[in-house]
């Protein structure tokens, strides 16, 4: 009866490891998806590269002038918002969070 509750035991630890595991590298692919984010944001050229590229869709019909200028437009915004959310967040998601756990005995 131990052996199986050894081998569920080990069952379950590895389960917490390959989930602990999997959010790591997440959170590695995420940061370095908003580094590049940060990059392409940050560039000065960044609204002309994107005029650019609206005008070689509206060349090739894929747009309107009108989507191509709205396109360009809502894509600035969403970056401006996006940085400045990310701005914000930056300070508090540095640093790790506090877990307090509770036992049965402190309940009470």
């Amino acid at each position: 009866m131990a052996e199986s509750e050894n081998i569920f035991q080990k069952a379950f630890y590895l389960g917490i490891g390959i989930a602990g595991y999997a959010a790591e590298k997440a959170g590695d692919t995420l940061q370095e998806l908003k580094q590049q984010t940060d990059k392409i944001i940050n560039n000065p050229n960044f609204p002309q590269e994107l005029q650019q590229l609206a005008d070689e869709m509206v060349n090739k019909g894929k747009m309107t002038t009108e989507e191509a200028r709205k396109f360009v437009d809502d894509t600035i915004q969403q970056a401006k918002d996006k940085q400045k959310i990310d701005n914000s967040d930056t300070s508090s998601s540095s640093e790790p969070r506090t877990i307090e756990i509770i036992t049965d005995d402190e309940e009470n």
